[in-house]
C-alpha cells in the first residue's frame, strides 16, 4: 500500500509539472501573439485599403482573448477535468491492484499444489526406494492390513486353475464339434451310389508293418515328474532355448508344437507374467531370425518362423476380441446390404446386365454375349455401372479404414510391441533398408496375417451371425483386394487394369497409413505396460502351474534332445542338467491321453540355506520382525526412533497385555541380531538401519503385489465367465450335432426315429469265409482255431456294430466298430481298423457292412 501510496504522489508531482509546463507554453503563445501584433502593426501603417477594418478585427481578437483569460469559469471546467481524470487513474489503479492479488493467490495455490505434488513423489519414491523410518514402516503395515493376503493368493491360484482346464476343455469341445461335422459329411456323402464302388475299386497301399512289440506304458514317477517341472519353469522363463528350438524344427513339426508352447507354457494372456514371457520369446525368436536373413523381405516368406508365432498369437483371446469389436459392426453392415455389388470387371458387368435385361423383359437381348472385354468396356451403360461400382467400393473400403484406424489404441498390446521391436532390429540389421520396407513389414503383421483373414472369411472368426452369399463373398474378397494393397503402399497401375480405378484412393489414403504405423508402435516396454519385470519371480508367493499332456511332456523331451547341441553347446547350461536327470524318453501308450498339472519349479535360483546360515538367518529375521511391526502400536515421538526403540516398546506392549507369543517373538529377533551383528552382516554404529532398510523395501513390494493380484482376480474371473457361457454353447451345438449324426444314420438304416430295422442282424460269417472276402487281413488268432473260429455281427443300435468271435462255441472276445469312424478313415485314406485279435481291411469292412445292412446306399 505503501509503494501505491508513493506512486500516487508522484502522479501528482508529475500532475503538477504539467500544468507548469502549461503556464510556460501560454505564456510563450502569450509572446508569439505580441510579435504577430507588432508585425500587423507593421504591415497597417503601410498605405492599403481596409486596412482600417483588419485592424479592428485584430483588437476584437485580443479582447476576447483577454477576457477569456480572465472567466474563472472556464479555469474551474478544466480544474474538473483534470479532477475527472485523476478519478479515472485511481479507478484503474484500484482494478489493477484486485487484479495483481488474484494473480498472487492463483501463484500461491499453484506453488502450494507444485508442493504437495512434489512431496507426494518424494513420498513414493521413498517408499520405492524403501528410505523409511521404523515408525514410517510400522504406519505402512497398520494402514494396509493383509489378514486377506492368502485368501487372495489361493483365489488367484484357484481361478488360474481353472482357466487351464477350461482352456484345455475349450479346445477339446471345438474339436469334437468338429469331427462331429465332418463324420456327418462323411455319412452324407457315403449316399452317393459310387461311394461303394470307389471303395472296392481302391488300390491297396504298402502293408502296415507288424508290431514285434508291444508298447508297455512307463509310469512317471515322482523324481522325473519333479524334473518335469524344472524342466518346464526353465523353458518358460529362459526364452531362448525355445526360440532357437522353433528355428531347429521340421515345418511340419512347427505348428503343434507351436500350440503346444502358445497354449500350454503362456495361456491365453490372462496374466501379465504370461504377456511379458510370451513376449520375451518372440524378442528372442526375432533375434535368432535375423541373425541368418539377408535382407527385411525374408521375413515376409513363407518358411519364415516368426510371422508363424504372430499367427498363432493372434488366434489368442485377445485377438479375436479385437476383430469383434473394430470389424464386427462394418461387416455386418456390408453384408446386409443386398444390392452392394463391387464386381469390376467389365466383362462380367456386361454378362450380367444382358442376364438382368432378359430377366426384366422376357425377351432375349440384341447384345452380343461373346465380346472380348475391350468392346464390354466401351459399352456405355456397362461404363456407368462400373463408376457406380467404383463409387461404392471407395465408399466401403473407407468405412473399413476408419473402423480400423479408430480402433488402433484397442489392438493387443503385444502385437503394437512385436512390430515395435521388428522395426528396431530392422533399422540395426539393415541400416539401408528404407522406410517403405519398413512399414511394409508392419502391414504384413498387422492387416494381412491379422486383419485381412477376418474381412475375408468373416463366419470363419465368428464375426457375424447371418450367412455369408456369394454376392457377399465377392464383395468382400474386392475390398481386401483393395486395403491389401493400401496397407503395402502399392498402387495398382497396369498390374490390374479393373482396378486400376482405385489408384486415386490408394494415393490418397497413403499418409493415413503411414501415420497409422507410426503410431501404432508408440508403445511403452512390457515392464511398463504390464508393470513386470525380471525380478517378479522373486516376489511370487505362489509357482506357476500348468496342466499338459503326456504326449505334449514327451515330444517336447524328444525335440529338446535331438536339437540340445545347437541349443545348450556349454556342457554346463541349466538345460543340459535337467535334461541328464531325465535321461531318456518315456515310451507311453498311444492311447494315453492323460494331463497332468505341473507346479513349475526353480531349479536354479539361489538357495539361502546353500549360501550360508547367516544368509538364512537374515532372511527368517525380516519375517520375525514384520509382524511385529504390524502387531506393536505406533510410539509417538518427537525424536526419530530405531529398531531397538520398537522393540522395546514391543516388549512393554506385550507384558502389559500379556501377549506371550509376541514377548517370545522379539526375544527371538533380539537373539538373531546379535548373531547377525557377529557375523558382520548388520551394525549397530547405524541403529540397523541397513537392516530396516530391506525390510522397508519388501513392505513397499507387498502392497504393489496385492493391488496387482486384485486386479489380475477381476480380470480372470470375468474371462473364466466368458469361456464358461462359450463351452456350454459349444455344448449345445455338439448335442444338436450328435442327434442330427443320430437321426442320420437311422434314416439311412431304414427305420425311424428312435427305432431299428428288425433285419440289422445278427450274421453268421467264418473265418475263412472273411479271409477269403478280404475282410480279415492279419490276425493273431492261432492257426489251429481259425477253422472253428465263428464271427457274429449285429446291430443293436444305429451305426454301432457289434462283433462277437467264437471258438468252438465258445465266446472268446467282443468288439465293436463304430460306422463314422469306418467313414473317416476310408476318407483319410487308412486302409486297415486294428481291433484286439484281428486287423480288418476299411474298404472291405464296409462292403460287408452295405451288403448286409444296407445302410450305405439306398
Amino acid at each position: 500500500e505503501k509503494k501505491e501510496e508513493k506512486k500516487e504522489e508522484k502522479k501528482e508531482e508529475k500532475k503538477e509539472e504539467k500544468k507548469e509546463e502549461k503556464k510556460e507554453e501560454k505564456k510563450e503563445e502569450k509572446k508569439e501573439e505580441k510579435k504577430e501584433e507588432k508585425s500587423e502593426q507593421l504591415k497597417a501603417s503601410e498605405p492599403k485599403e481596409d486596412g482600417n477594418e483588419d485592424a479592428n478585427e485584430d483588437d476584437e481578437k485580443d479582447e476576447k482573448r483577454e477576457r477569456k483569460e480572465e472567466d474563472p469559469d472556464s479555469q474551474e471546467a478544466q480544474i474538473n477535468e483534470v479532477l475527472l481524470q485523476e478519478k479515472e487513474c485511481l479507478l484503474f489503479l484500484l482494478e489493477a491492484r484486485v487484479v495483481l492479488r488474484s494473480l498472487v493467490e492463483f501463484k500461491e495455490k499453484d506453488l502450494a499444489r507444485l508442493w504437495e505434488e512434489k512431496l507426494i513423489k518424494e513420498e513414493q519414491e521413498r517408499k520405492r526406494t524403501g528410505n523409511l523410518t521404523v515408525t514410517e514402516i510400522q504406519r505402512l503395515l497398520q494402514a494396509n492390513p493383509e489378514e486377506d493376503m492368502d485368501d487372495l493368493i489361493s483365489k488367484l491360484q484357484e481361478l488360474k486353475q481353472q482357466l487351464a482346464v477350461e482352456v484345455r476343455r475349450h479346445h477339446m469341445l471345438g474339436n469334437d464339434l468338429a469331427k462331429l461335422d465332418k463324420r456327418i459329411a462323411l455319412l452324407i456323402k457315403s449316399k452317393d451310389p459310387n461311394f461303394i464302388q470307389d471303395a472296392l475299386n481302391m488300390k491297396l497301399k504298402s502293408q502296415k508293418k507288424k508290431r514285434t512289440q508291444e508298447h508297455k506304458q512307463e509310469t512317471i514317477d515322482g523324481k522325473k515328474l519333479e524334473h518335469f517341472q524344472d524342466l518346464f519353469y526353465l523353458l518358460q522363463t529362459e526364452p531362448r532355448y525355445l526360440a532357437k528350438l522353433l528355428y531347429l524344427m521340421q515345418q511340419e513339426q512347427m505348428e503343434n508344437f507351436l500350440d503346444t508352447t502358445i497354449l500350454t507354457l503362456y495361456g491365453e494372456a490372462y496374466s501379465p507374467r504370461e504377456e511379458f514371457l510370451i513376449l520375451s520369446l518372440f524378442q528372442n525368436a526375432i533375434k535368432v531370425e535375423m541373425s541368418v536373413m539377408k535382407n527385411v523381405t525374408e521375413f515376409l516368406t513363407a518358411e519364415s518362423v516368426v510371422p508363424k508365432m504372430v499367427i498363432t498369437y493372434n488366434r489368442r483371446k485377445l485377438g479375436l476380441e479385437y476383430l469383434k469389436s473394430s470389424l464386427s459392426p462394418v461387416l455386418t453392415k456390408v453384408i446386409q446390404m443386398e444390392d452392394l455389388n463391387l464386381e469390376l470387371s467389365p466383362l462380367l458387368v456386361y454378362q450380367q446386365m444382358i442376364n438382368d435385361i432378359e430377366i426384366k423383359t422376357g425377351e432375349k437381348s440384341n447384345l452380343e454375349r461373346n465380346v472380348p472385354e475391350d468392346q464390354a468396356r466401351q459399352n456405355a451403360e456397362v461404363g456407368k455401372i462400373l463408376e457406380a461400382h467404383a463409387q461404392e467400393l471407395y465408399e466401403v473400403c473407407n468405412s473399413f479404414l476408419s473402423a480400423i484406424i479408430t480402433t488402433m489404441n484397442q489392438l493387443p498390446y503385444g502385437l503394437r510391441w512385436i512390430c515395435k521391436i521388428i522395426r528396431e532390429m530392422c533399422k540395426k540389421n539393415f541400416p539401408d533398408c528404407s522406410l517403405e520396407e519398413l512399414l511394409r513389414i508392419q502391414g504384413f503383421f498387422v492387416f494381412h496375417r491379422f486383419i485381412n483373414p477376418a474381412i475375408v472369411s468373416p463366419d470363419a472368426f465368428q464375426l457375424v451371425t447371418s450367412e455369408v452369399t456369394l454376392t457377399g463373398r465377392k464383395n468382400l474378397v474386392a475390398i481386401s483386394k483393395v486395403l491389401r494393397y493400401l496397407f503395402n503402399l502399392k498402387v495398382f497401375g497396369s498390374t490390374d487394369k479393373h482396378y486400376q480405378c482405385m489408384d486415386g484412393f490408394l494415393t490418397e489414403k497413403s499418409e493415413v497409413i503411414i501415420e497409422y504405423f507410426n503410431a501404432l508402435i508408440q508403445v511403452p516396454e512390457p515392464e511398463e505396460q504390464l508393470e513386470v519385470d525380471k525380478y517378479m519371480e522373486l516376489t511370487q508367493k505362489t509357482k506357476p502351474v500348468i496342466l499338459i499332456s503326456l504326449h505334449e511332456m514327451v515330444s517336447t523331451h524328444r525335440s529338446l534332445l535331438a536339437h540340445l547341441n545347437e541349443i545348450a553347446p556349454e556342457k554346463d547350461d541349466p538345460l543340459r542338467l535337467v535334461l541328464n536327470d531325465l535321461g531318456e524318453p518315456t515310451d507311453i501308450d498311444q492311447d494315453d491321453d492323460r494331463e497332468l498339472q505341473l507346479t513349475l519349479n526353480n531349479r536354479f535360483k539361489v538357495d539361502l540355506d546353500e549360501e550360508s546360515e547367516a544368509t538364512r538367518l537374515y532372511a527368517e529375521t525380516k519375517e520375525l520382525v514384520i509382524p511385529i511391526l504390524h502387531m506393536v502400536p505406533v510410539v509417538n515421538s518427537i525424536v526419530r526412533l530405531n529398531l531397538m526403540d520398537i522393540l522395546e516398546a514391543g516388549i512393554k506392549y506385550a507384558t502389559e497385555h500379556s501377549n506371550k507369543q509376541l514377548s517370545n517373538q522379539i526375544n527371538k529377533v533380539l537373539e538373531n541380531i546379535q548373531k547377525l551383528e557377529s557375523e558382520g552382516l548388520i551394525s549397530k554404529n547405524d541403529n540397523y538401519d541397513s537392516f530396516v532398510h530391506d525390510i522397508a523395501i519388501e513392505v513397499a513390494n507387498r502392497k504393489v503385489i496385492r493391488e496387482q493380484q486384485r486386479k489380475e482376480i477381476a480380470r480372470l474371473s470375468l474371462t473364466l465367465e466368458n469361456l464358461q457361457k462359450h463351452s456350454v454353447y459349444i455344448n449345445e451345438q455338439i448335442t444338436d450335432y450328435t442327434n442330427y449324426l443320430k437321426d442320420c444314420l437311422t434314416h439311412y438304416a431304414g427305420g425311424k426315429k428312435g427305432k431299428v430295422k428288425k433285419s440289422l442282424g445278427p450274421f453268421k460269417f467264418t473265418y475263412k469265409e472273411l479271409a477269403k472276402k478280404g475282410v480279415i487281413i492279419d490276425s493273431e488268432v492261432p492257426q489251429l482255431s481259425q477253422k472253428g473260429t465263428v464271427f457274429i455281427i449285429s446291430s443293436e443300435e444305429v451305426g454301432l456294430f457289434d462283433i462277437e468271435a467264437k471258438i468252438a462255441g465258445i465266446s472268446v472276445e467282443k468288439m465293436k466298430i463304430e460306422l463314422d469312424e469306418l467313414l473317416e478313415k476310408h476318407h483319410n485314406g487308412v486302409e486297415r481298423l486294428e481291433l484286439d485279435q484281428v486287423t480288418l481291411d476299411v474298404n472291405m469292412t464296409l462292403h460287408l457292412i452295405n451288403t448286409k445292412f444296407k445302410i450305405l446306399s439306398s
